[in-house]
Parts: C-alpha cells; structure tokens; sequence
C-alpha cells in the first residue's frame, strides 16, 4: 500500500497541471483514488491516506483552476501530464486488481 500512496504523491504533483484546460488522464485517476477511498474492503488506515491523496490532488488542481488555469500551457506539457496520470492510474489499478479488486468495481 505505501507504493500505492507514494504513486499518489508522485501523480499529485505531476497532476497538478490539470485544470480549466481538463486532462481526462488527470480526471480518470482522481476518480480511481476517490473509489478506493471509499472500499470497505481496504483497511481502515489506507482508506483515509487514499483519502488524503484524492483529496490533495483534488486541491491541486482546484488551485490550478483558482489560478487561471493551464489553457495556455505548451501542447508538451500537456502530454507529459497526460501520460503521468495515465501511467499512475494504470499502475495504481494494476496493483489493486492483483490485491483488492472489488475495490474497483
């Protein structure tokens, strides 16, 4: 579970570009983060640091948004963000499959 978070931690920065500009990538894995935090299957302990992560990446990109957003930001680092949630959304839901997967249903 710790890889788990730190993924979270790593994507929480990388997502943090995801803004008015949406970046389904960045979406897709905030919307995995928030379904695992909510899996009564997970332990009490890694519900709530999912939480945490879901909630952090969530103000994240709530302050990319409050601050004018990325719209103007170059098509490279657009696709660098892009394939940071994708890779750590994937991985993420690698993981839980092998582990909780009713978690992802």
């Amino acid at each position: 579970m710790s890889r788990f978070l730190l993924a979270c931690g790593v994507a929480a920065v990388l997502a943090s570009g995801c803004s008015k500009k949406r970046v389904a990538e960045c979406d897709e894995f905030v919307k995995t983060a928030e379904k695992l935090a909510t899996c009564d299957k997970l332990p009490a302990g890694s519900r709530s640091s999912v939480a945490a992560a879901a909630k952090q990446i969530k103000d994240m990109l709530q302050m990319v948004d409050d601050a004018g957003g990325f719209d103007s930001a170059p098509k490279e680092t657009l696709d660098e963000m892009r394939q940071a949630c994708k890779s750590q959304n994937t991985r993420v839901v690698s993981e839980m499959q092998k582990t909780f997967p009713d978690c992802l249903k």
